[in-house]
Formats: structure tokens, sequence, C-alpha cells
């Protein structure tokens, strides 16, 4: 590999390896073929980068390459060292995106296999970097489903059977075989038989988690775990291996390009492929057959799969019994989720989504009122701030006599190459310390008067638009989103009173402290809320 320049530069190292069945030394490998290689070029490694057991195919989710382009973007190195191109993104978009940022930096990008990458390189090697995937996915469906054809289970394995793999005669490991669990199909039957007598999932799931009987994966049964989902064909009572039929293909898996999660998608009844194994039956045809029936003819209203849109408060309500999730019934009305789903909870106590979204930032404003140390955290937050503002500044100044004196001592020719070299280094220094002294976000000094004020008259602001009578939708959503981003929790708690509960709220005091410190505040494009 040949660099670009003669002088020393500073290198950051990006090393990576997708399956937990890899060996775990494979990034260390890679960092010390990259080292070794940057020592030879002449330059230095300052930064090292991994991601361990993640998947190439998306850049979400892959906490070391953010930080290496953070890192890249704060001028912390000059060249990206890593061992070849499909090591930081086997898709052609992203890898195109990761090196044009890396570009518009002025960090050039290095790899053991291609040498200095150039357009070219992101091109061709991005697309068969990409094919690569493409291909690998269609080796392992065309093998898995040979497995099927074979009777072997290339998926999980299902609640009701154990695993029975062995070596065949060849030596060859034979993997996927199942084999009848005694105690968990005794449960299986049951379940069916309980589910044909006229029972609902919900009461099923009761009757189980009443008994201690574990579920799956040693959890609480729950209405989805036997119900399962229609289209996809999974659950307790859409799985066809229990009547002897092995099912492959049901559904494919695609990746949002916009988060990087992975979204499973029924295929059609036509593409499925199966084979039958009679001596995995647990459930007799006319059992099965009732079962089905029963659910095609929607007897039981509670198995409906529509959608359900989720509300802004959802993820922050909790049952002030069991601490688990208050979920959303009904549309507009939440409860809580292991008393309605699994009957582990006794708390039969729900609330009108309505009446908890009016009421959130009333309950945040009497929290703030009875717990001053918000006013300690806001404080503290101010005066990290200005000290942090005072030491870049300090330091920027320190940085700027020292180039004056060295470009002093160039002029005089007293200077050796280093010196050039050093001057160039502080000013990639400056240009970070002036990057973070932009990001500090501009905070006033404020007393505890002004930061109850701040507080109380913002949340008022909130609460106008999430309590007027006639509202805006759009824009009461996202007053909604807003409170819910200050909110960490909301316990809901029955009270003796028939209908009473009693509400109580931690709020999030990190967005709190933003909340009572940013100069300019907005909870959507169109309002100003609340400055001093």
């Amino acid at each position: 590999m040949q660099s670009t320049s003669s002088a020393a530069r500073r290198v950051g190292i990006y090393a990576r390896y997708s399956s937990p069945l890899q060996k775990s030394t494979s990034v260390d490998d890679q960092i010390r073929l990259c080292r070794q290689r940057a020592e030879a070029d002449g330059h230095n490694v300052v930064r090292v980068h991994t991601d361990r057991s993640t998947t190439a195919t998306t850049r979400h989710s892959r906490n070391g390459l953010s930080e290496l382009l953070h890192d890249a973007e704060h001028g912390k190195f000059d060249c990206v060292y890593a061992e070849a191109l499909d090591r930081i993104s086997r898709d052609q978009e992203d890898m195109a995106s990761i090196y044009k940022r890396l570009n518009y930096w002025n960090v050039q990008l290095f790899t053991l296999e291609e040498g200095e990458i150039k357009p070219i390189h992101i091109c061709v090697g991005g697309l068969m970097n990409q094919a690569f995937i493409e291909n690998l996915a269609n080796k392992t469906r065309r093998g898995q489903i040979g497995a099927v054809h074979a009777g072997r289970i290339p998926g999980g394995l299902s609640y009701g059977y154990r695993t029975a793999n062995r070596i065949a005669d060849n030596g060859e490991a034979l993997r996927g075989l199942r084999e009848i669990d005694p105690h968990q199909a005794s449960i299986v039957r049951r379940i069916y038989g309980l589910y044909a007598e006229g029972s609902s999932v919900r009461e099923i799931a009761g009757i189980l988690n009443s008994e201690g009987e574990p579920g799956p994966r040693g959890r609480a049964w729950g209405q989805s775990t036997i119900n399962g989902h229609r289209s996809r064909r999974n659950g307790i009572l859409n799985n066809e291996l229990y009547r002897g039929r092995i099912v492959y293909n049901r559904q494919r898996f695609v990746r949002d390009p916009s988060t990087g999660k992975r979204q499973a998608r029924p295929n059609n009844a036509s593409e499925w492929v199966t084979e039958d194994a009679p001596e995995l039956r647990i459930v007799d045809d006319a059992l099965w057959h009732v079962v089905q029936t029963r659910r095609q003819a929607g007897h039981d209203k509670r198995h409906s799969t529509a959608p359900k849109t989720p509300l802004p408060l959802t993820g922050v309500l909790r049952c002030g019994v069991c601490g688990g999730p208050m979920t959303i019934v009904n549309k507009r009305r939440y409860a809580c989720h292991a008393h309605r789903e699994q009957r582990t909870c006794d708390n039969p106590r729900g609330i009108d989504a309505r009446r908890i979204e009016d009421e959130a930032c009333t309950l945040l404003s009497m929290h703030i009122m009875q717990h001053p140390h918000v006013h300690t955290l806001v404080r503290e937050a101010a005066e990290r701030s200005h000290a942090r503002r005072t030491e870049i500044t300090a330091q920027i100044d320190d940085k700027n006599s020292r180039i004056k004196h060295l470009i002093e001592s160039i002029e005089t020719a007293r200077a050796s190459q280093a010196a050039h070299r050093r001057v160039l280094e502080l000013e990639q220094e400056i240009a970070a310390l002036k990057n973070e002294l932009q990001e500090l976000a501009t905070i006033p000094a404020v007393g505890p008067a002004d930061i109850d004020q701040r507080i109380q008259q913002r949340l008022s602001v909130l609460k106008a638009a999430i309590t007027a009578r006639h509202p805006d939708t759009a824009r009461r959503h996202r007053a909604l989103l807003a409170v819910s981003n200050l909110i960490e929790r909301i316990d809901l708690t029955p009270l003796p009173k028939r209908g009473q509960v009693n509400l109580a709220v931690r709020p999030r005091t990190t967005a709190l402290v933003a909340l009572a410190l940013s100069d300019e505040w907005r909870f959507d494009g169109s309002l100003q809320g609340g400055g001093r």
C-alpha cells in the first residue's frame, strides 16, 4: 500500500466480523495486520474502532462504525485503514455514503486488499459485496429446502419438541432433527382441547399461568404465544408441525433502509415448501380441524390481528402493582398487559388514554414543584457548560500562541520538518475544539425562579395544545410526543374506590434540564415557546 504523503499521518483502524459463529479473534487479527501496515507506511495509529457479531448489510446499530464516522468528522485522524471494503459495508448505498462523507472530511480510506480506495473501488467493490450477500442468501435457502425434503427443520425449536441431532454413518452432522417432548406435547394437546371446547386464548393462558406451567423459553403464557399471527402462521394454534407437517418459507425478512431493522413479510402460500412428518404429529386431524374451523369462523372476537396505532404515551405507562407495561386496549384505553394477557397480575384497573394525556403536563408540573432537586440539576448542567466553554477557549488561545511561535521558527529557518507537521496538527486540534464549542448549547445564567418560570411556561404551552376544546389533531400529537420525551414512566396504581387510580410520574431529568436551558424552544415547527 502506498500512502499519498511521506509525512506521518494519524490513522484510525476499523475491524468487524459478522457472525457469533466466527472467531472473536478475527477482529484482533484485522487490527494487528492494519497496525503493521500503517506503521510500515510510517503512520501512527491513534484510534481503533470495532464491531463484533455485527452484519455489514446495514450501517445502523453499528456503534463502532458510528464512532469512527464521528471521530473522522471531528478531525481525530487523517485516514482509515481496514482489511477490506466488505469489513466496512456490504451494502452498495451505505458504502457510497460512507466514502462520500469521509472524502468530504478530507479523510482517506485504505484497505489491505485494494490499497487507497477510489470511486471505482466503491462502484465495483460495493456491487460485488452486495451480490455476495444475495448469492449467499440464495445458497442458504437452497440448502434449507433440501433439508425440509429430507425431513429436517431449518428453523428454530418449536414448543413441544426437543432436538435429536446425530452423526450420520458417513460422519456428517445431521442438524434440524426433532423428537416429541412428552410433557410439552401434553400441554399442546391441552391447549387445543380447551380451545376446541370454547375457552378463549386469554382464559387458556390464565389457566396455565395459575398452575405455574412455564411457557416457551420459560416465560409466562400470553395471548400472542398461543394465538400467534394468522398471516405468518406462527403461534401454538397455527403450527402445522403439530399435525405432522413441516412448512418452510412462510415468510421472508427484509431490512428497513431507514432503521436497519429486519421486518418479516408473509410469502404467498404458493411459495411454501411442505413435507409430511408423521413421526412428529402431536394433534390428530379431527382436533386440528375443529380448532381451525373455530378460528376461521371468528367465534372468538379477540383474535383480531388488525394493527393498532401506537399512542404517544405508549411505553411510559407502567402498572403500579407488577411494574409491567400498560398496553392499548379498545383503541383508546390502557390496561395492564400482564393482567389482561397472562393473568399474572391482580391489577384490573385501566385508564382512558385521553385522561392520561390531558393530565400528563399537570403531573409533571406537580412533580417539579414537589422536587426542588430539578433546580440543582439544571444549575449543575449550566455550570458544566460554562466551565467547558472557558476551558476550550483557553485551549484554543494556547494552541494559537504555539502556532505563532512555530511559524516564527519556520520563517527564520530554525525549525525542522517536524515543526511543519506540528503546525498542521495544532490547526486540526483547533478545528476540532471549535466544532465542540459550536455543539455546546448556549446556556444563559438562570436562577431557580427562572428555571421554574421556563419549565412551567413551556409545559403550559404543551398543555394548551393538548387540552384545547377543538385541537389541531396533528399539533396535539406533536405536543404529546414532546411530553412523552420528558417522562421516563408513569405508574398507575388502583385505589380502593371503584374506577379511581393513583398516577405517579417519574420525569426524564436530562430532558427537563434541556427544556429549562434551551433559549430557542419549539415543540413543533410553528410555535415559539416560552423564552424568558
